[in-house]
């Protein structure tokens, strides 16, 4: 008896044939991972967040639109409702792109990150690597942009039951401002902390209690480090630092001695408030603040981005700074992640029209901030 999930089984065999434009070739779909999309998605949507990933993205013949070379996007093709049962897709499913790509695959899921990222979860044999991981992880951050999903064929050895992944918005809670105008700490605190009250400059540095350096790292993950690159290369390193950090010592020392005080040129600094300052357990919102010279595809066509560009990173910073960016995340957590989330939007929408600037989120794409907000 047939496998009731083999769609190549599952629908007549005619429409196993791929050809663009025609009827969805159902075949391909037990071997190929696809992006599920809802029916307010249209093509030229998922083009434009190509072209914000990759400078040769685009549509390179009928219903096929180049991720990057040698990857692309077969459709869309839409879905009816036998379709989407066979699919087991969310009801909101209406058309599918399928993805064209080559498959490479490493060793199996770490077992101490089972659990944290739904996509490496997926493949918990053998891990996509190279093309297909960072093919995977473009398509993840288009999903995520439209509301939409990925179905995963993890493949052998894990087998072909497929996957369903839908990427959580509530995730990308950091925005990133960029600006042709620079303010400095103390008018970036006044400025922000109308809305966010407690914001002030964090400008000192803060002096270690304990071991440092080297002397700071496990003696296993150490050891490790030295056979991953080389007791020679590992060897010179530390007296490269060593040098450094003697020549900085005496340098302090003459200058302490002769009366005099060694000024500090700062070309980054970071403003921080709590997230709420009536929840200390909240964490706290860091905008880092510098001058960037790697500017996000969808920047670049601004007329000011040929000039010096600064940056405004709006971070989230919980507590426990490991679930910043984890999808599944306790109730009490979501409620803080969500009012970080409004906060950073708030924050970056007076922030884009101080400085004249614009807003992009984690995954490079354009954010429109406004009165009605939008991510």
């Amino acid at each position: 008896m047939s496998d009731p999930t083999d769609l190549a089984v599952s629908l007549p065999t005619d429409t196993g044939t791929f050809s663009a434009g025609s009827m969805l070739p159902v075949g391909r779909l037990d071997t190929h991972h696809v992006l599920l999309l809802a029916d307010d998605v249209t093509s030229d949507e998922v083009e434009a967040l190509a072209l914000s990933q990759d400078v040769q993205a685009g549509w390179v013949g009928v219903s096929s639109l180049q991720l990057f070379p040698g990857v692309t996007l077969q459709g869309p093709w839409e879905v009816d409702a036998q379709m989407r049962g066979l699919l087991e897709a969310p009801e909101w499913t209406t058309q599918l792109m399928i993805l064209d790509c080559p498959r490479t695959r490493a060793g199996a899921q770490p077992r101490e990150l089972a659990g944290l990222d739904p996509l490496s979860d997926a493949f918990p044999v053998a891990q996509p690597t190279g093309v297909e991981l960072e093919a995977l992880s473009r398509l993840r951050s288009i999903a995520r942009r439209l509301a939409g999903a990925l179905r995963l064929v993890p493949g052998a050895p894990n087998g072909n039951q497929p996957v369903i992944v839908e990427p959580s918005p509530e995730v990308s809670v950091s925005l990133t401002v960029y600006a042709p105008v620079w303010m400095g700490p103390e008018d970036l605190s006044a400025l922000l902390g109308e809305v966010a009250p407690g914001m002030s400059p964090a400008l000192t540095a803060p002096h270690p209690t304990g071991a440092v350096g080297l002397d700071a790292v496990d003696p296993d993950k150490l050891e490790r480090l030295v056979e991953r690159i080389g007791a020679d290369v590992f060897e010179e390193a530390w007296r490269t630092s060593e040098r450094a950090r003697a020549q900085a010592e005496a340098e302090e020392a003459r200058v302490a001695a002769s009366g005099g005080y060694i000024e500090e040129v700062r070309d980054r600094y970071a403003v921080v408030a709590p997230v709420d300052p009536e929840r200390e357990g909240w964490g706290r919102i860091e905008v880092q603040v510098g001058a960037t010279d790697g500017l996000p595809l969808a920047v670049r066509g601004e007329r000011w981005a040929r000039g010096a560009v600064l940056s405004y990173d709006l971070r989230w910073k919980p507590v426990d700074e490991t679930e910043a960016y984890l999808e599944v995340v306790s109730r009490a957590r979501r409620r803080e992640r969500q009012a970080a989330r409004d906060l950073v939007e708030q924050l970056a929408t007076v922030l884009v029209g101080a400085v004249s600037g614009v807003a992009v989120d984690d995954d490079g794409f354009l954010v429109s901030l406004g009165p009605e907000e939008s991510r």
